[in-house]
């Protein structure tokens, strides 16, 4: 009996303590949750900041629309930054990608040719195959002005009898005038590559020479300045004396 009533005694303690426990720490649990609630809801709002176009800087929830377009930064309720949002320029940015291809052709055109002459032999080089070409056409035209010249001799011969000219007669002539004006298309063609070429590889040089005056240091620089400066004289030297001027006196009569 007294061991029962020792364990119903401990039995009690155990329940009031866990009882007391619960009424000190679920109020201060619950506390700790609403703030960690507030400190949750206070960081996923995000303050804008912003600077107008006089300076001046502003914060507040979005940006305005009047000031739509300008840079701004999105913070956290304690001053961190979360985002920030660079608005480009889609025209300078255009002007930069435009640089950096005027660069990377300068850097090639420097790394293909180490002097101007170079150039004017891949110019050369890269007029062979329209020459040649054009040579081959200009062969053509005149293989096809004999045949029509043939043709049209034949013709004048069917004329002058006063007979019909028989159709393989005329349909050679409309040939030999389609072929030529055929010929003189791709002849004008080709003097336009080569018009164009040579101005590329012109526009080349010209670039070429540019930059390496650029990169070359000047000769003068590179040539020492004499100084003009009088004979250093040893001490205890005597120093030089000049000879007097001489001078002329004029009496009074």
């Amino acid at each position: 009996m007294f061991k029962l009533s020792i364990l119903k005694i401990h039995t009690v303690i155990l329940l009031a303590g866990i009882l007391f426990a619960g009424l000190v720490f679920c109020p201060a649990a619950k506390a700790a949750n609403q703030e960690a609630g507030a400190s949750t809801s206070g960081t996923g709002k995000r303050i804008v900041k912003w600077v107008d176009s006089s300076g001046a800087t502003h914060y507040g929830d979005k940006l305005p629309v009047q000031e739509t377009g300008r840079n701004s930064t999105e913070m956290s309720n304690q001053g961190i930054v979360l985002k920030r949002n660079v608005q480009t320029d889609s025209k300078t940015e255009q002007q930069d990608q435009e640089k950096l291809a005027a660069q990377r052709k300068d850097n090639i055109l420097l790394a293909s040719y180490t002097n101007a002459e170079e150039i004017d032999l891949a110019r050369d080089r890269n007029l062979q195959m329209d020459q040649a070409a054009l040579q081959a056409l200009t062969v053509q035209k005149q293989n096809v002005a004999d045949r029509t010249a043939r043709n049209q001799k034949n013709a004048d011969s069917f004329r002058k009898r006063k007979k019909p000219l028989p159709p393989y007669l005329s349909d050679e002539l409309k040939l030999a005038k389609s072929e030529s004006s055929r010929i003189d298309k791709q002849i004008a063609e080709r003097k336009l590559s080569m018009e164009a070429t040579r101005k590329r590889f012109a526009d080349e040089k010209s670039r070429f020479i540019a930059l390496k005056q650029s990169i070359t240091p000047d000769a003068n620089a590179m040539t020492p300045s004499v100084a003009t400066s009088k004979p250093a004289v040893a001490p205890g030297a005597p120093a030089a004396v000049s000879a007097p001027a001489k001078t002329t006196v004029v009496k009074p009569k």
